[in-house]
């Protein structure tokens, strides 16, 4: 269920409704400016998150402006010794995988890019490839675009959405992130300071009997016995939250901030595959304590994982 990796993001990088960086995603989420707009359906409005500096309504346009979001400036501040450097890249289930390939490889990023997998997995499941793609290059690129909002009508079919009379819903949200994995020795070749350290992992793929953080949290306490601050993709639905509640619960002494999580979902809405990479991007710039941060992920597929970091800046 878990295994101790020493892998470093190097960099990371979000473009989410309330921003197209992380510093200004993070400050206008906390700032509350206008982050939530309504979707009116069935005389009920629900509550989303919309991204008002894309000018694309055609999924597959979308998914590209919002990959350059990201892509961009990632490459641009990488060390010019670690490129080009392969890419892993999730996109929105709908979307032809082999189209979005065939448009990077013909883009003026392609001479960054060594390799380009554009991934079948979304969530804990793209999390867990990232994680383990990094045994033979020395740095790899991993970038998640999704949209929930491209799927709003089906979500609130089966009553998924957050509105006044649905506390346990998502706020459907859409956008981008990416983060750049490297390892010990090319930072020490390079001379170069990466934002964190991974020091756990463990990822719980049968989740459905909501004690999935629970056995996560066991695992984790084996090696570390107090679990730091702790940064979540969590939404509000019954599940999630059962589920990280009955962890606290059994488990309080290693969490001793365990009330106070800083919650994504609350920035800027549920970005379906794209959360995760984004909760660590949040991590990197909003942790500056010599404390663990603990990252807890979940996702729509009844899975869930926990990471650990430690930082470095």
């Amino acid at each position: 269920m878990s295994q101790f990796y020493g892998h470093f993001v190097l960099d990371s990088e979000i473009a989410t409704p309330t921003g197209m960086n992380v510093e200004l995603a993070v400050a206008v989420a906390k700032a509350d400016i206008d982050r939530f707009s309504s979707y009116e359906s069935n005389g009920k409005k629900y509550t989303i998150a919309e991204l008002e500096y894309i000018n694309a309504a055609d999924p597959l346009e979308k998914t590209k402006q919002l990959l350059i979001e990201v892509l961009a400036p990632l490459l641009d501040r990488l060390h010019i010794s670690l490129k080009p450097l392969p890419l892993l890249l999730s996109i929105p289930s709908s979307l032809s995988r082999h189209e979005i390939r065939d448009w990077l490889s013909e883009s003026e990023y392609s001479a960054y890019l060594s390799n380009i997998t554009v991934s079948k997995h979304q969530g804990n499941a793209f999390m867990a490839e990232c994680l383990q793609s990094l045994d033979e290059p020395d740095a790899v690129l991993c970038i998640a675009v999704d949209s929930l909002l491209d799927d709003i009508d089906n979500l609130i079919e089966h009553q998924q959405v957050m509105y006044a009379k649905n506390p346990w819903g998502v706020i459907p949200s859409e956008g981008a992130a990416g983060m750049i994995l490297t390892k010990r020795n090319v930072l020490e070749t390079l001379k170069i300071t990466p934002q964190s350290q991974l020091i756990f992992m463990g990822f719980d793929w049968a989740s459905s009997d909501r004690r999935g953080c629970s056995r996560l949290i066991r695992q984790a306490c084996k090696s570390h016995s107090d679990l730091g601050i702790v940064y979540s993709d969590m939404t509000n639905q019954r599940s999630h939250v059962e589920d990280y509640g009955f962890a606290i619960g059994a488990r309080s002494e290693a969490l001793p901030n365990a009330q106070n999580v800083t919650l994504t979902n609350e920035y800027w809405g549920t970005m379906g595959g794209a959360s995760g990479i984004s909760t660590i991007a949040t991590m990197n710039y909003l942790h500056d304590t010599e404390a663990l941060a603990s990252v807890f992920l979940f996702d729509k597929s009844n899975t869930r994982s926990l990471l650990i970091f430690k930082a470095t800046k």
